[in-house]
């Protein structure tokens, strides 16, 4: 987490290594940018602006690298869709996946509880924690093992060409989601 001279704290910079259509970015100034809201690939800012044109995923980098205050939202799968990549079924499968060439990754944790299903949501929010975790890679094949290890029906999946790994299990009358989302240096 990046510390300012004033002792406050501010968004730690993060560069996914690759973006999925749903991921999201807000500026410092407030401005929401979506991926594939209208076209497949391209970033469009929401509410729509035709006149604030489009982004493509390398400008967008350019703007999470460049300016401070730039959040990063990843796309959430709702609860009654399966979680994309491959399942990671044991340990050792978590061992071997090939985490490269990321260099890092940013954990982003999820709930939904009865109340908020009940009431027709499919996704959850976000948990209390504004700033998302920065894991090494050693760390995100940890956790994952560590998840599989402790909980034999918890979700573990691994999905390559969006670069993230998925956790979710059930906690009581919670439905926890996690993203490790793979990032890059910046260039």
């Amino acid at each position: 987490m990046a510390q300012r001279s004033d002792n406050t704290r501010t968004a730690p910079k993060v560069l996914p290594l690759r973006f999925v259509d749903g991921d999201r970015a807000r500026s410092p100034h407030g401005l929401t940018w979506h991926r594939g809201l209208r076209t497949a690939g391209v970033w469009e800012r929401f509410p729509l602006a035709p006149e604030a044109g489009a982004l493509t995923d390398g400008q967008l980098r350019m703007a999470l690298s460049g300016q401070d205050g730039w959040l990063f939202i990843p796309d959430l799968p709702t609860m009654n869709a399966p979680l994309p990549g491959v399942a990671c079924a044991t340990v050792e499968q978590i061992q071997r996946l090939e985490l490269r060439p990321a260099t890092g990754a940013a954990m982003y944790a999820f709930g939904l509880g009865q109340v908020q299903a009940f009431l027709g949501n499919e996704q959850g929010t976000r948990r209390e924690a504004p700033l998302p975790a920065g894991l090494r890679l050693a760390d995100v094949r940890a956790t994952l093992a560590g998840v599989r290890a402790r909980r034999s029906s918890a979700g573990v999946t691994y999905h390559r060409a969006g670069g993230r790994a998925y956790v979710r299990y059930a906690f009581g009358s919670t439905l926890h989601t996690h993203i490790y989302l793979l990032t890059c240096a910046p260039e």
